[in-house]
C-alpha cells in the first residue's frame, strides 16, 4: 500500500507541475474559470447525500459480512480513503506554498491586497 501511495503522489505531484509549467493556473484561464465556479457553489448537500450513502453500503457490508464489528470496519475505510485524499491534496499545497516562497505576488500585503 505504501508503494501505491508513492506512486500516487509521485502521479500528481508530476501532474501539477506540467500543470503549472503550461500556464493552466494563470489568471482568466480555463482552470482558473472552472475553479472561481466551483469555489462559488456549495458542496454540503452533495457531501450529505454521499456521506449518508457510505455509511449505508457499510452498514450492508458489516451485516452481510462475517466482521461484527461496525466501529472497527469505519475506522478502516476512513483511514484508507483518507490516505487517499491526501494523496491528491498534498502535491498541490506543495505546490502552492513553493509559489508563496518564490513569487511576491502570491502573498498579501499589509492592506490584505495581493502584491503587485
Amino acid at each position: 500500500m505504501n508503494s501505491l501511495g508513492l506512486l500516487i503522489f509521485i502521479v500528481t505531484f508530476i501532474r501539477f507541475y506540467f500543470l503549472l509549467r503550461n500556464g493552466h493556473y494563470r489568471k482568466d484561464s480555463k482552470k482558473d474559470e472552472i475553479r472561481s465556479k466551483f469555489e462559488t457553489t456549495s458542496y454540503i448537500p452533495a457531501a450529505i447525500i454521499a456521506g449518508i450513502g457510505i455509511v449505508f453500503i457499510i452498514q450492508y457490508v458489516a451485516r452481510n459480512s462475517a466482521l461484527a464489528d461496525l466501529n472497527g470496519m469505519l475506522f478502516i475505510v476512513i483511514g484508507i480513503s483518507l490516505f487517499f485524499v491526501m494523496l491528491f491534496i498534498l502535491p498541490e499545497q506543495l505546490v502552492i506554498l513553493y509559489c508563496k516562497f518564490r513569487y511576491k505576488s502570491f502573498n498579501f500585503n499589509e492592506r490584505g491586497y495581493l502584491n503587485k
